[in-house]
């Protein structure tokens, strides 16, 4: 009679095995998703500036048509005249000392004033979301 030999390979993993291969799974996974918050908030924050930058570029389109406004007229040093657009509070800053000035009367040669347009989410008039520069003419 001939006896059947019963061998003994189990090749299946352990309850220990498995919890610790989820713990270390777990830590990994945790690790990953601290970084999706940040790239929302990353996101949020380029959203503003492009949205920002395109709209001072249209206010400062704006601005060089209509020239340097009557009320910062005879101000020595800078003239500061607050605005607002699409939800966003601006800090339009004309530099009354012009960058480029009048040389006497000489044809075609005019005096570019300096102006600096900030904007701020309201409320956070501390720390703007975006700021441009531009030149206007008298």
């Amino acid at each position: 009679m001939k006896r059947l030999r019963v061998h003994n390979n189990e090749r299946g993993l352990t309850l220990v095995e498995i919890l610790a291969s989820l713990v270390i799974l777990g830590i990994v996974f945790v690790g990953f998703m601290t970084v999706f918050p940040q790239m929302t908030n990353f996101n949020e924050k380029t959203g503003s500036k492009l949205e920002t930058m395109n709209l001072a570029r249209s206010k400062l389109d704006e601005i060089k048509d209509m020239g340097i406004p009557t009320k910062c007229k005879g101000i020595k040093d800078k003239c500061v005249i607050p605005d607002s657009i699409e939800g966003y509070q601006l800090s339009i800053e004309y530099t009354m000392d012009p960058d480029l000035k009048k040389e006497g009367e000489a044809a075609g040669q005019v005096a570019l004033y300096q102006v600096h347009i900030k904007f701020f989410r309201p409320g956070h008039e501390e720390n703007p979301v975006s700021e441009t520069f531009g030149y206007v003419r008298e």
